[in-house]
């Protein structure tokens, strides 16, 4: 197998320019985890979406959630270990991205309303009127007991909040706290004993997008630390936005702001995921069954267990994955088959595109290609990507996909 490592292709993306790629978990009463990006917009109907991967949160060797209602649940998630930590209110659960259930743990104070994940391994906690981070490390089955490692404090109810918020997210890059309270209130505030105002103020969440008060979700945009650009829901309607309220410019991964949650209840929380995202769609020449891109991990600069993946094609086949700048909008065709990415084999006006691997598809039917994501690399660079591969009847092509480096 001949590879490129991402090292050499996010340092050329990087200085080609910046972009933003991620996907939002939501957690709801009916004890479903979603994972949500887009909805497509124009002028190509990228990315895919809203609904990337769902999943009903149950019962391993531990026991699952049980039934809970708005302000109590939410969800948070760890890019370090991949794993999802959802709350019915009394007790925390872990999860796989894929929904296998890892263990519970049972926090230091009751009736939660907000998870954040923070760093170190420290998830932070609210019960609405006190706050704090708990370590994550032994969670498993049978269950454990929590504790405070940082905390608990009072939530700044009065001179930031009007009253008791309904959840919480932390940014490494300023060590600040963000979360929002069933008056419509959005807050920013440092962790400790005294109500210190964060470096994005505080505000009602004004209209458009007909939040208003009921917030029950809120998570930081971890692909842009410092702008505090955030996600909020009133359960039903997700709105991305700058501090103030004021629309952030659309990008590839979310070209519309503001957007009806497809849930199947009201969520009760908000996570933001460095995810690969897809658009378009897959192909195959002889219409048979089409390839699957996909990704082993999430884009946290730093991580060397990073890797890009090949499913569903044919033992024996010649696989190549090839990376890009851009999207192709509209795609051009290749064989008759789909091409997604932006440029060509030699620079051009959206710069080039150039083999990343050159592989062959393994006896399941998929390849594994590592990409270890370098520490030196800024947040936001991207890179696009698609398989092409030649079988021994046909040629064919998964779909697109984008990719964005995160902070923790």
């Amino acid at each position: 197998m001949r590879t490129h490592i991402l090292a050499t292709v996010c340092l050329a993306i990087g200085l080609a320019g910046a972009s933003r790629a991620q996907t939002v978990y939501a957690f709801d009463p009916t004890l479903t985890v979603t994972e949500l990006s887009g909805p497509p917009g124009p002028p190509c109907g990228y990315p895919t979406g809203p609904v990337n991967f769902l999943f009903p949160t149950g019962a391993g060797l531990c026991p699952g959630p049980g039934a809970f209602g708005a302000p109590m649940g939410d969800i948070a998630s760890n890019p370090v270990t991949d794993t999802l930590y959802v709350t019915d209110g009394a007790t925390i659960f872990a999860y796989s991205r894929f929904g296998v259930p890892l263990g519970i743990a049972a926090p230091p104070i009751g009736g939660l309303t907000g998870l954040g994940m923070g760093v170190g391994g420290l998830l932070w906690i609210t019960n609405g009127v006190m706050y704090g981070a708990v370590p994550t490390a032994a969670i498993g089955c049978p269950g454990v007991a929590l504790f405070f490692a940082i905390g608990p404090f009072p939530v700044p109810i009065g001179p930031i909040f009007a009253g008791p918020i309904t959840d919480i997210d932390f940014e490494s890059t300023t060590g600040s706290l963000i979360a929002c309270d069933g008056a419509g209130t959005v807050g920013s505030f440092m962790p400790g004993p005294a109500p210190v105002v964060g470096p994005y103020g505080f505000f009602p969440m004004p209209p458009p997008c007909a939040l208003g008060a009921g917030l029950t979700g809120i998570a930081f945009d971890k692909a842009l630390p410092g702008t505090g650009t955030f996600y909020v829901t009133n359960g039903v309607m997700l709105r991305r936005s700058l501090p103030f309220g004021a629309p952030p410019p659309p990008t590839f991964y979310a070209p519309i702001f503001c957007t009806p949650i497809p849930a199947g209840a009201p969520v009760c929380g908000l996570a933001y995921a460095g995810r690969m995202i897809t658009y378009g769609a897959g192909a195959d020449s002889a219409a048979l069954p089409v390839p699957v891109i996909g990704s082993i991990g999430q884009s946290l600069i730093g991580n060397p267990a990073f890797a890009v993946t090949l499913a569903g094609s044919i033992p024996g086949s010649h696989a190549l994955l090839r990376t890009a700048f851009a999207a192709a909008c509209p795609a051009s065709l290749v064989r008759g088959v789909p091409f997604y990415l932006g440029g060509r084999p030699f620079l051009g006006a959206s710069g080039p595109h150039f083999l990343m691997s050159d592989t062959t598809v393994g006896a399941g039917g998929g390849a594994v290609v590592p990409s270890p994501i370098p520490a030196t690399l800024p947040p936001g660079t991207r890179f696009f990507a698609q398989w092409l591969v030649l079988t021994p009847v046909s040629f064919q092509v998964t779909a697109g996909a984008e990719l964005t480096t995160r902070v923790l």
